[in-house]
């Protein structure tokens, strides 16, 4: 197998058919995200106790603007404590469903990506070199047959894995306390297999229209069949998307930094709420660049594994199939009748 037309290839492929990137940062949509959260009541007692609206030792706030406040604070520690209860049960309650809506979301939206990724590289695979960029439409028409089926299988996996990782907690806590820590190394090779095992069996579905288990099957016999390939090709792709993530991860991490290192250093801290506003404002500036980055880097990711599946698959067609042999016996069979 070509490595180096396989990555040329998918290069050339999202250059060309820049539509690709949109689905390469839908495909990212499936990641989990943390929340975090405040303690409301802790807040209001910190500022109803402050006596001084001041930053570094000079006042922001006017006199009156003070005393408004600090009787609005005031006011907020008489509310009876069954009200305080019934709000947060309100906010606790609001935020489940949001985060339900926004998984549901995430998951029809990840799916869409990764599925588009996957067929737009296989449509321009086997497009002629001139042919016109693809379009949304193009790709969403090739789409309909497995895009219900790879949702199916995505919903399948997190449920199966839930399950898995309920079964499993103790085990894998007294094997990693037991080992020193060393017990995580076992585990991920495993975890490497499996997502091999959900990429190749995506691909499956979406390139020869596979059901679930008829891919599943397919992605085991095309992993087996051309191991050394395949894990080269996931070290190389592995390898390069850490060190091309870290490099895109960088200006978000040292970009709004650097305000308040250079307030602290020439103003020993004087003007540090300012470097602060510039940081906030340069880390919103920064994220949806974060994002776009990412998501080119997802939809190369996806092409080069698209290509290695087709490549690899291509291969094992021109091999001689069982097929050929029926075909052939029968023939054996005509000729002998007609000897006779």
């Amino acid at each position: 197998m070509d490595f180096g037309e396989i990555f040329r290839k998918a290069w050339k492929i999202i250059w060309k058919h820049k539509i690709l990137w949109l689905f390469g940062v839908l495909a990212g949509c499936g990641m989990g995200t943390n929340a975090s959260s405040t303690n409301g009541s802790s807040s209001i007692e910190t500022a109803r106790q402050s006596e001084n609206w001041n930053w570094n030792g000079q006042t922001f706030l006017s006199p009156s603007a003070q005393r408004a406040l600090e009787d609005f604070f005031e006011s907020l520690t008489e509310v009876p404590a069954g009200v305080w209860i019934s709000i947060g049960l309100v906010i606790f309650f609001s935020l489940i469903f949001i985060g339900i809506i926004l998984s549901l979301l995430s998951l029809f939206a990840g799916t869409l990506g990764k599925t588009g990724v996957i067929k737009g590289t296989s449509m321009a695979d086997q497009a002629d070199p001139d042919a016109k960029p693809l379009s949304i439409g193009d790709i969403f028409k090739g789409l309909k047959p497995s895009y219900w089926k790879v949702l199916l299988l995505t919903v399948g996996l997190r449920v199966v894995g839930f399950f898995v990782v309920l079964l499993l907690f103790l085990p894998i806590i007294l094997l990693v306390a037991c080992s020193c820590g060393l017990g995580l190394f076992f585990l991920i090779p495993i975890g490497w297999f499996i997502n091999l095992m959900v990429e190749f069996t995506t691909i499956a579905i979406i390139e020869e229209d596979k059901g679930i288990f008829e891919g599943i099957e397919r992605a085991w016999q095309v992993i087996f069949r051309n191991f050394g390939n395949v894990v080269l090709m996931f070290f190389i792709l592995g390898i390069g998307q850490l060190i091309i993530g870290l490099i895109i991860g960088l200006p978000l991490i040292f970009g709004p930094a650097l305000p308040i290192l250079i307030t602290l250093i020439s103003t020993s801290g004087r003007m540090i709420g300012i470097s602060v506003v510039m940081a906030v404002v340069l880390f919103f500036i920064f994220i949806p660049l974060l994002v776009f980055l990412s998501g080119v880097l997802r939809a190369y990711v996806l092409a080069s594994w698209t290509l290695t599946f087709r490549r690899l698959t291509g291969e094992s067609a021109r091999e001689p199939i069982v097929l050929n042999q029926d075909v052939l016996d029968v023939e054996e069979i005509e000729e002998e009748e007609e000897e006779t």
